[in-house]
């Protein structure tokens, strides 16, 4: 009996050996790595990077070398060394379509080449591009977000009648759609007139209905999460579309949404006035039929 007993425990032993050795064995994480670019940097010339899409956040593995974004520009990184003949470092960016970039960067007095386009590059490798998260975005992924869009656009239909017309110009509300607790509204301009229109800027305010003269009005403003395009100059004849995004929101009866497309140097301006059963009624994204590329 005795002799039954010692052998369990040592087979007992055995197994919580083998057991802690396998809990303390470490991961091969050389499958999880982002291959960096390779660049090389210079003291006394600048080297420039366009990037796919604004830059959002940049990292430095050395202050020997220093890196901005252009003025003029959201998506063009300008860099070069503070000194001569630097060590060897590395620099991080990423981008407002969440995509993560790894640089490896070396000194040398003369580079081979001082900007590079990785847009090009990016269209054939964007299967295999690593993604961040923005807290923004909640759970969806910027790039499913820019898909979301692109899906509202490309159908392209009139759900509502809220509309804002004055010298040959016309804003739209064509719909609002909702997904993970963000909503999508989708804002058509069109210009008939003969004149081009530049839009200076859309703001999105809630604002008290007027109920009494002597009441006070309260607004306030909201900021979009992100939109699919920035509004350029529009054409005579042709219209732009663009869909904003938001974090969920409701309004009381005493509440409309006001949507203002301001006209650049211009009086053309359009007023949306929207009420809350209209968001109400906003619709699933999942109902638009769409290919994941």
């Amino acid at each position: 009996m005795k002799t039954i007993i010692k052998y369990m425990l040592l087979c007992l032993l055995t197994v919580n050996t083998v057991t802690a050795q396998n809990n303390t064995k470490s991961i091969n994480l050389s499958n999880a790595e982002v291959t960096p670019y390779e660049i090389e940097l210079t003291h006394n010339k600048t080297t420039h990077i366009l990037l796919p899409s604004s830059i959002e956040y940049v990292d430095l593995g050395s202050s020997e070398i220093i890196a901005n974004k252009v003025e003029a520009t959201s998506n063009v990184l300008r860099l070069k060394t503070v000194k001569e003949d630097i060590s060897s470092t590395n620099f991080t960016v990423i981008t407002n379509d969440g995509k993560y970039y790894s640089f490896n960067a070396t000194y040398k007095e003369q580079p081979i080449q001082l900007s590079y386009d990785l847009t090009k590059f990016d269209k054939q490798n964007s299967k295999q591009q690593s993604e961040v998260l923005f807290k923004n975005l909640g759970n969806t992924s910027p790039s499913l977000v820019d898909l979301f869009m692109k899906a509202i656009i490309k159908k392209n239909k009139k759900e509502l009648n809220i509309k804002s017309k004055n010298y040959g110009v016309e804003a739209r509300l064509k719909s609002i759609y909702i997904q993970d607790g963000k909503l999508y509204f989708h804002i058509s301009i069109n210009n008939k007139s003969n004149l081009p229109y530049t839009v200076d800027y859309v703001s999105f305010k809630i604002k008290d209905r007027r109920t009494s003269k002597r009441m006070t009005i309260q607004e306030m403003s909201l900021k979009p999460i992100r939109s699919y395009s920035d509004y350029q100059t529009i054409n005579s004849q042709s219209k732009q579309d663009n869909v904003f995004m938001f974090d969920q929101f409701t309004l009381s009866d005493k509440q409309v949404l006001l949507i203002e497309v301001i006209e650049k140097s211009g009086i053309r301006n359009q007023v949306l006035k929207i009420k809350g059963t209209i968001i109400l009624k906003s619709k699933q994204i999942r109902k638009i039929h769409f290919e994941l590329r």
